[in-house]
């Protein structure tokens, strides 16, 4: 377990507008790779902070399956919605896909901290609404193509959203969390479908695959960026 008051200067940095004795009350907690943060349908508990890493949230559609609908990390909020909603259980679930650390805060603190310290309130709504706009400017580009078009394009986003959260000077591969079922429900398009296409993906090097999963290069990205802009 790694030194947890490190991160609460990010923290301070952050909220500069409330008392550091208040932040200092906050929990610091960290969660491994495939760790479930949050449970859909289980009791709410808490607002948490992510303070590094990533983590997905997962919901269910109506026949059963799991799609990731959003992706969080530095910066981002987890249960938000609940609190506002005054929902008593989680509307999904949340797992990290890379070691995570959080920040949590009680509901009646959240509340508290909004109504008291702008900076605060300021904070919160500008995660809801950069997320409000990603999520649906992602919907739309993975839906105005060709399925294979929009497939690069769920490869991009995915590609950008790891890399961002990488060290600058990264060359490492980018290795694409969800499965060929999740992508499938996302795009609206069959698995075997998914599958022809990362197969032609692949042959065409703008792809790698490792014992299934979709993997992608700094220069294959640059290659899928081409690929679709050529064919917008």
């Amino acid at each position: 377990m790694e030194n947890m008051n490190a991160y609460y200067p990010k923290l301070y940095s952050w909220l500069a507008g409330i008392p550091v004795s208040e932040i200092d009350k906050l929990v610091i907690r960290q969660f491994e790779v495939g760790e479930m943060l949050v449970y859909k349908n289980h009791l709410f508990e808490y607002v948490s902070i992510v303070l590094d890493g990533i983590c997905n949230v997962i919901n269910q559609l109506d026949n059963g399956t799991e799609i990731i609908t959003l992706r969080l990390s530095c910066g981002n909020l987890i249960g938000v919605s609940e609190s506002v909603l005054g929902s008593m259980r989680n509307i999904a679930s949340i797992k990290a896909c890379t070691k995570l650390i959080t920040a949590e805060l009680d509901t009646k603190t959240f509340w508290r901290w909004l109504e008291s310290y702008p900076c605060f309130a300021r904070f919160v709504l500008k995660d809801l609404v950069t997320r409000l706009h990603y999520t649906a400017d992602f919907s739309a580009n993975c839906q105005s193509s060709a399925s294979k078009i929009n497939l690069a394009k769920y490869f991009m986003d995915r590609y950008n959203f790891e890399a961002a959260s990488a060290s600058p000077d990264s060359k490492a591969s980018v290795r694409i969390q969800e499965t060929h079922e999740m992508i499938s429900n996302f795009l609206g398009i069959n698995t075997r479908t998914v599958e022809r296409h990362i197969h032609d993906l692949k042959k065409d090097g703008l792809i790698s695959t490792t014992k299934g999963k979709v993997s992608i290069s700094p220069s294959q990205y640059q290659e899928l960026l081409h690929y679709v802009t050529s064919n917008l």
